[in-house]
């Protein structure tokens, strides 16, 4: 609920009152990445996470702490290669397959950020062999798609996804669901699938917290690909970028302009509810947001947002929710 100082006190208790070692390193595991998420103070942050070391030591006790420090010395201080090479020596060392599993996720992660596609491929590819059956297969094959997708491979990423799909239902998250139909929307009018190049080039900027550079590519796929089937998605994906950044009139610009030219299209209940939130949250104003959740409530009733469109739309409107 974002009360980040009350959840670092629990969290704190349970370090110093539990006597599991467990639950003190899961605490110590959480409680740095409410840390990571709110201080900018980066060299703190990390001097905290060796004092933890230095308390609990690096074994395979510490390993899923271990893959949370090397999460924040790629992402957040934007040392990629030194992390590759902790998890690389991580991997070695005497865990199962499952925690194995989760290292060469973390390292396959963070090879998708430095571009190292086909290195990330080969460890995704590991997992999926080694935890067949488990969701963590589940999960790199998804990955395999999506680095498939950046890498402009379309055909292999769609043929990962069909598989998925035929899988156990539940396992399939919605970013599988919603990276088929791009990449199937975006390929039966363009042979060249050139937009959707574009497009994909300006996720994997997202990836790499490069915004800006992402906005240019949205704005030029906007620009020249008029009238194309990805209009509606560059536009929506523009819209959040704005909306991270703070630039709150933009974002509100282009999910009006969704609705406005796309309200037919299998992406206008995102953009309904999406502007439903940044006007009750970021923008102040209530009423507004009420009468895009009330679109969703009355016009999409099939949306993965109906239910908490309609919870806001009553708190809204003043209802006593139960």
């Amino acid at each position: 609920e974002e009360e980040y100082d009350v959840g670092i006190e629990v969290l704190e208790y349970v370090v110093a009152n539990s006597g599991i070692l467990e639950e003190q390193l899961e605490a110590e595991e959480q409680r740095m990445k409410v840390l990571v998420k709110i201080k900018p103070e980066l060299d703190k942050i990390d001097q905290e996470y060796q004092q933890i070391f230095e308390k609990y030591g690096l074994s395979t006790l510490t390993y899923s702490l271990q893959i949370a420090y090397n999460d924040f010395i790629a992402f957040k201080k934007k040392d990629p290669d030194t992390a590759i090479l902790n998890l690389k020596v991580l991997s070695d060392t005497d865990l199962n397959r499952f925690e194995k599993a989760r290292v060469k996720m973390k390292l396959a992660d963070i090879l998708v950020y430095t571009q190292k596609f086909n290195q990330a491929l080969i460890y995704y590819s590991q997992i999926q062999k080694r935890v067949q059956g488990n969701i963590l297969a589940q999960q790199a094959r998804f990955k395999v798609a999506r680095t498939s997708y950046f890498k402009g491979d379309f055909k292999w990423a769609q043929i990962q996804l069909d598989v998925l799909k035929k899988s156990t239902s539940q396992l399939i998250s919605n970013d599988a669901m919603e990276l088929s139909l791009l990449i199937s929307d975006n390929s039966v009018e363009d042979s060249t699938q050139t937009a959707l190049r574009k497009f994909a080039k300006a996720d994997l900027l997202s990836l790499q917290e490069r915004p800006n550079e992402a906005i240019s590519i949205l704005t030029d796929i906007l620009a020249n690909h008029k009238g194309e089937a990805i209009e509606d998605e560059a536009l929506l994906r523009r819209a959040k970028l704005y909306k991270q950044q703070a630039k709150y009139d933009k974002a509100e610009a282009d999910y009006l302009a969704m609705i406005e030219f796309f309200k037919e299209d299998i992406l206008a209940d995102d953009a309904y509810f999406f502007l439903a939130q940044l006007y009750e949250n970021q923008l102040e104003q209530p009423e507004r947001a009420q009468e895009f959740y009330e679109q969703i409530v009355f016009n999409y009733p099939d949306s993965i947002y109906f239910v908490d469109a309609r919870k806001r739309y009553r708190s809204l409107r003043g209802d006593t929710i139960n």
